[in-house]
């Protein structure tokens, strides 16, 4: 069964709504995009479309929450832009290499931590 495409999720921990509207998808934007380019250099729409592609359509985020955390990395010095015809081109920098890698051995870690929740109980 998959998550309901909701995008309006309740802040409360403790409301069912949090888990039962909510994209697990969405908190991981910055690192999703930074895996887009890791790949490639490319403009803001081909990231959506990858990471529209890679969840099978289960998440399209939006051009209004993608562009705001480019300008984001821009400023933190992750990615490069250029101009290519009317589109603008990012690529990662060093700084936006090391950034993925460090954010990727994170979720390594809690992905670890999340296959112990899921996994079978230990048998007494």
């Amino acid at each position: 069964q998959k998550m309901p495409k909701e995008t309006v999720c309740s802040k409360d921990p403790m409301d069912p709504s949090t888990w039962e509207r909510c994209s697990m998808y969405r908190g991981h934007l910055r690192l999703a995009l930074l895996r887009c380019l890791k790949e490639k250099e490319m403009h803001g729409l081909d990231m959506i479309r990858t990471i529209t592609k890679v969840t099978d359509g289960e998440w399209s985020p939006s051009p209004g929450s993608v562009y705001p955390v480019l300008q984001e990395f821009e400023v933190a010095e992750l990615v490069n832009k250029r101009q290519k015809g009317r589109s603008v081109i990012y690529s990662l920098t060093e700084k936006g290499r090391n950034a993925f890698e460090i954010l990727h051995n994170d979720v390594r870690s809690h992905m670890d931590f999340m296959d112990w929740i899921i996994g079978e109980p230990a048998k007494k």
